[in-house]
């Protein structure tokens, strides 16, 4: 049997909140099953400075809303009146709920996280637009690839474009991006890659006054390189075969890696 620790048993006796998220708006949401004790609040304490923020509960003392925007980075401990930490068992956060989130323009990104014990907190950290990357097809001499610009807000229909740059040897490819103001699809020739010399290649969405790093961040699965793999496609070009493939950094960015094959390669 689970059992919470000790720290947690004041907070876990007065009642397991089971709604607890930051939403759209910059407002975080408690609810709980039953009502809480008379004369409660909510308070949020940055972990390192001490900076205090606390609201009231609603009058049936059954949920509690509190805005979060402009908290400073960093953790916030999200207690029950002074000193006792709220325990939930909301995981904190849907799909859904972080695209709707981070479709909206912002610079600073506010979400949940349930420890391990059930106790709640506020991971606080700045936020640059990207590029969040939902599907990569390579196949039939192409790269699709579609997903979603988040941090920028919504991005009126029109010309975007998809750039890769070599990190050496100062390659720069771009091809035309479909942008229908909250996704964006893109095909890459992978012929472009082998007119250069071999090389990494970092890819970009430009989008108006956005320029987007292409990744993966919003998935919940850190940690891509080595785990997730694409198939290669083999190029001949110039009298010689190139390997062109896409991958996930180390920071989990799409990049693409396009590789000289010795004659005695396979196919």
């Amino acid at each position: 049997m689970t059992t919470v620790p000790d720290r947690c048993e004041k907070s876990d006796a007065r009642g397991v909140a089971d709604h607890c998220r930051v939403g759209a708006d910059d407002a975080l949401r408690i609810r709980w099953p039953r009502p809480a004790a008379e004369g409660e609040r909510i308070v949020l304490r940055h972990e390192r400075s001490g900076e205090v923020r606390a609201g009231p509960l609603s009058d049936d003392r059954r949920s509690a809303v509190l805005t979060v925007a402009g908290l400073a980075p960093g953790r916030w401990d999200v207690l029950l009146g002074a000193d006792h930490p709220l325990v939930t068992d909301d995981p904190g956060f849907s799909f859904d709920g972080l695209r709707e989130y981070a479709g909206r323009a912002r610079d600073r990104a506010v979400r949940v996280v349930r420890l391990p014990d059930g106790r709640a907190v506020l991971d606080v950290r700045e936020v640059v637009p990207h590029a969040e990357v939902e599907e990569v097809h390579p196949l039939d001499g192409e790269i699709g690839i579609t997903g979603w610009p988040a941090y920028a807000g919504p991005r009126p229909g029109g010309a975007a474009r998809l750039v890769a740059v070599a990190r050496e040897g100062g390659g720069r490819e771009t091809w035309s991006a479909r942008l229908d103001g909250t996704g964006f699809d893109a095909r890459l020739d992978v012929r472009a890659f082998t007119r250069w010399e071999p090389s990494l290649w970092d890819l970009w969405l430009d989008a108006g006054d956005v320029h987007a790093r292409l990744a993966t961040f919003l998935d919940d699965a850190p940690g891509k390189l080595g785990t997730l793999s694409y198939p290669r496609q083999v190029v001949a070009s110039g009298g010689r075969r190139m390997s062109v493939r896409p991958y996930y950094t180390r920071q989990d960015g799409l990049a693409v890696a396009c590789h000289l094959l010795p004659e005695d390669a396979g196919p």
